[in-house]
């Protein structure tokens, strides 16, 4: 055999090796490929996770901590004297006084003034972190499916890229509440925190759950998720103002079957009794919550009259009463923390319930699940 025919013989052989030699490769490129889409996959997970417990947790201590939290900024003071001055800067507010200091425990007042201000940036850090990852998971989405010619899953995907957006601007509002609110305790700024790292969670909840990606929203499902989001928000000034204290039974209110609307619209201009006014507060979160409970009931009542599929409509009938009994026990035993803590935690799951139609198995002939060949 000449060396030419052993050269031939061995390329031959190289040749028919190689295919199972490149299979690993490829995959390994694959992974590589994928890898920074699920590093900020996680990352969101983690900041929502971070966010939410951060912000429940200033609320639902009911001790003398969190009771007025300081404004901070970008770097926080980095040296004893700039502590010290920032704290002088902070005892001249008139909630300061009004929440009685920080005399706690035999603590010095400078110790929980810097215990209170770390929390609150890793608070405002996480969540506008979890901001940019929003914002960075939809301009990926976007720039996947601008090709694909599916309007209906790009305005899905654009409208949770405005989602961020949208809490940016609402964000500068809360943080200059003071221009416009005469009672300004953070309220505005955490129920808008708790219900941004809440959608979130819910979002990737839904997602985890269907093990697929998103589509655009039947109008029920929209529906249900807007006023859900909003009876979250009530929920957080609910807890951000302790109203609890001016009603305490179920169903009925103290004063009757019914709030005395003199009780509900007590402050001018009406629209700050919606952040400010105890009693419009429990009633708005009250009214929004049997609401959305009669609504599911109607919903899969009508699913079952009809002999269509109850599976959502049964999960979510599900999540809320499970949901409004929490909310009621809390309500009637004092708000303790750890019924409290789950009656929030529930929420998540009641708008991971509405959001659910929203994700899609991946269908069979999109990019990585090609059909396997015939014969």
């Amino acid at each position: 055999m000449s060396l030419h025919l052993l050269r031939h013989d061995e390329a031959a052989a190289l040749g028919a090796a190689m295919p199972a030699v490149r299979h690993p490769p490829r995959d390994w490129v694959a992974a590589m490929r994928l890898m920074p889409h699920v590093a900020l996959l996680a990352a969101t997970a983690l900041l929502g996770l971070l966010a939410f417990v951060l912000g429940i947790g200033n609320r639902f201590t009911h001790g003398p901590l969190f009771i007025y939290i300081p404004e901070v900024n970008l770097i926080p003071p980095l040296y004893k004297a700039a502590w010290e001055q920032a704290f002088v800067i902070h005892q001249q507010s008139p909630l300061y006084a009004l929440c009685g200091g920080y005399q706690i425990g035999g603590m010095e007042s400078l110790t929980v003034y810097q215990f209170l201000y770390m929390w609150e940036w890793l608070r405002a850090g996480s969540v506008f972190l979890l901001v940019a990852c929003c914002v960075l998971m939809a301009a990926t989405a976007v720039r996947k499916l601008a090709g694909a010619g599916n309007r209906a899953d790009l305005l899905s995907v654009v409208g949770l890229a405005s989602l961020g957006g949208a809490y940016l601007v609402l964000r500068y509002f809360a943080d200059h509440a003071g221009l416009f609110a005469t009672i300004n305790i953070g309220q505005h700024r955490h129920a808008l925190d708790v219900t941004f790292a809440s959608v979130t969670l819910a979002l990737l909840l839904a997602a985890l759950a269907a093990s697929g990606q998103f589509r655009a929203p039947p109008p029920i499902g929209i529906a249900f998720a807007v006023f859900v989001a909003l009876d979250i928000g009530f929920g957080a000034l609910f807890e951000a103002t302790d109203a609890a204290v001016v009603w305490t039974t179920f169903p009925g209110y103290t004063d009757g079957p019914l709030p005395a609307s003199d009780r509900l619209f007590a402050f001018r201009p009406v629209w700050r009794n919606f952040s400010e006014n105890l009693y419009l507060i429990q009633a708005c979160h009250r009214l929004l919550s049997i609401a959305l409970w009669g609504a599911a009931l109607a919903w899969l009542l009508a699913a079952m009259l009809r002999r269509r599929d109850i599976g959502q409509p049964a999960v979510l009938f599900g999540f809320l009463t499970l949901e409004g009994a929490l909310g009621v026990a809390a309500l009637v035993q004092g708000e303790p923390l750890m019924l409290s803590i789950t009656h929030q935690v529930g929420a998540i799951f009641v708008l991971a319930a509405a959001l659910a139609p929203a994700i899609r198995p991946a269908p069979a002939h999109a990019p990585g699940f090609a059909p396997a060949p015939t014969r």
